[in-house]
């Protein structure tokens, strides 16, 4: 007595638990491997339109009524004759060729298979073993989504009312899949729709230019960084020492006499002695490269280098005020860019973090006088 059409749909899936305190199960297509919550009318339906069992040579076929060959009501018959290959067969494929993969995550429970005949023996099938979900797949330099991104990237429902558990769907390809996070995770690394929306979501694949297709460095997601006010600075300076016409413009000499700092992580004053290396190009935009020496307010105290270079830039009209030092003092600072990177450096153990932190600076120029705030790069 032949098998029954139900046991031909049950023979072509492998059951397992995703999760030991899940409720349901799942299984899982033996020709192309797709996951799927356990429902024998979607099985059905989805070996009608399965490309690994149609392309398969010794996998059963949907028949036609007019072909002479017994047919079941859904149109899925199993095979009269197979091809025995070294062995015996399992679900009309060789057990030593089955397309079988493992399954992602949790561990399976296999059902036993149903007797072709009286004088057969039980078929076997291999248990497909767990492995550890990959972080990201061999052509995505994406990383795993996070949780929340998961949740918001599968749309739940329930296929019956009578399913105890629920369904999700992608909405980005609309596959639908049994809900389980690790498995819908998976899926959205291999997600061509979401992996080409995430990779629009790049800040630096938004730009006039771009890489290549397919290059590493369109995919990767870097982490921007952060600004966070550190310290602000208050430089006393001497009158300018016009140096006078050098390969590149004009240059200017500022000694420093002084000054204080206070910020986050400590205060204190400008030892005098340090200056300033200007050169001052023909729109009057101005080139800072300055060095100096902090002093903190400890006991005793500690030493800090202190370098900053950057540009004073604007309109013309501006600049020539602001090198004026009688209305420097009432030019708004909103009104030109006076932009810098700062380093620091110092040999105390109680400041030694300072020497591998970043900061940019924002400033002002008074007549006499340099402020700027800076923010460490984070």
């Amino acid at each position: 007595m032949g098998r029954t059409i139900d046991q031909d749909v049950h023979a072509a899936f492998v059951e397992f638990k995703a999760k030991e305190d899940d409720k349901c199960m799942s299984v899982q297509c033996i020709y192309c491997q797709q996951i799927r919550a356990k429902n024998t009318s979607r099985q059905k339906q989805h070996l009608l339109e399965c490309p690994g069992l149609q392309n398969h040579p010794n996998a059963p076929r949907p028949q036609s009524s007019g072909d002479g060959m017994g047919t079941t009501s859904n149109g899925f018959g199993t095979p009269n004759n197979l091809q025995h290959t070294n062995g015996a067969m399992s679900n009309g494929l060789p057990t030593h060729t089955t397309p079988m993969q493992t399954i992602p995550n949790g561990t399976s429970s296999m059902a036993s298979q149903t007797p072709q005949g009286p004088s057969s023996t039980p078929l076997q099938r291999t248990t497909p073993k767990p492995q550890k979900t990959p972080k990201n797949t061999p052509g995505s330099n994406l990383p795993a989504p996070p949780l929340d991104d998961v949740h918001a990237a599968f749309v739940e429902f329930r296929a019956k009312d009578e399913d105890k558990c629920l369904s999700v769907q992608c909405i980005y390809c609309n596959q639908i899949r049994a809900k389980n996070t690790s498995r819908q995770r998976q899926h959205l690394l291999e997600c061509a729709t979401y992996q080409n929306v995430m990779k629009e979501s790049i800040p630096a694949n938004n730009l006039l230019h771009r890489f290549d297709e397919g290059d590493v460095a369109r995919s990767l997601q870097i982490p921007a960084p952060t600004l966070e006010l550190d310290f602000r600075i208050s430089i006393k300076l001497n009158p300018k020492i016009s140096v006078g016409s050098a390969l590149y413009g004009h240059r200017d000499w500022v000694s420093i006499v002084g000054g204080q700092w206070a910020g986050r992580w400590g205060k204190g004053i400008i030892i005098p002695g340090g200056q300033d290396n200007q050169l001052v190009v023909r729109d009057l935009a101005t080139r800072i490269d300055a060095t100096y020496l902090l002093q903190t307010n400890d006991d005793p105290p500690a030493y800090i280098t202190a370098r900053s270079k950057g540009w004073r830039t604007g309109n013309k009209e501006v600049l020539e005020r602001l090198n004026d030092n009688i209305q420097a003092d009432q030019v708004p600072a909103n009104q030109y860019k006076f932009r810098m990177s700062i380093e620091l450096e110092t040999g105390d153990e109680r400041y030694t973090f300072l020497n591998a932190c970043m900061w940019i600076g924002s400033g002002c120029r008074r007549s006499g006088e340099v402020i700027y705030d800076a923010y460490r790069v984070s």
